[in-house]
């Protein structure tokens, strides 16, 4: 994945050596993360593959501390809802069994599927920051919001079957 320069392009620019990738792949997901914050292997369980990486991350910023979402996948699994699906697990560990307020995540600019991803999932645009020669927007999910669209959809996951045998 990461010397694809399609899924690079927007992490920090080049494809990299096919052992600097094995590196960090063996030294940062295998056996880490920490109990609460870290990038996690992603696996696709339908081929047993791994596929990226999705996490909650923890940082300072302005003085106060901030969890970040992140999702990074493999080309071949763009476009078919598995960032989405990811990352909406990892929003649900942060809220519910982390208890946070807020939650944010950062795109370059350009990045239109990940904004586009964070949108979908109730994230609103908060800045836009430049730092030389990139662009990232900062966007910021908070529990409030996130709880009505899980309420929203929570009928259509835990939907009883009818058992009365009449016509809908």
């Amino acid at each position: 994945m990461q010397t694809d320069p399609e899924v690079r392009r927007y992490v920090g620019g080049h494809a990299w050596p096919v052992g600097k990738a094995l590196y960090r792949f063996r030294h940062q997901f295998l056996g880490q993360p920490g109990k609460t914050y870290g990038l996690w292997a992603t696996v696709f369980k339908h081929e047993n593959r791994y596929i990226g990486y999705c996490g909650l991350s923890s940082h300072t910023y302005d003085g106060r501390r901030t969890v970040n979402l992140a999702y990074y996948l493999a080309r071949p699994y763009w476009g078919r809802g598995l960032a989405t699906e990811a990352a909406n697990a990892f929003i649900e560990v942060a809220f519910s069994k982390l208890r946070l307020k807020t939650i944010g995540a950062d795109v370059e600019k350009g990045n239109n599927a990940s904004e586009h991803i964070l949108q979908k999932l109730g994230f609103r645009f908060v800045r836009s920051e430049e730092i030389p020669g990139r662009v990232f927007h900062t966007y910021e999910l908070s529990r409030e919001a996130w709880s009505p669209l899980l309420q929203s959809q929570t009928p259509l996951l835990i939907k009883e079957p009818r058992n009365d045998n009449r016509a809908v």
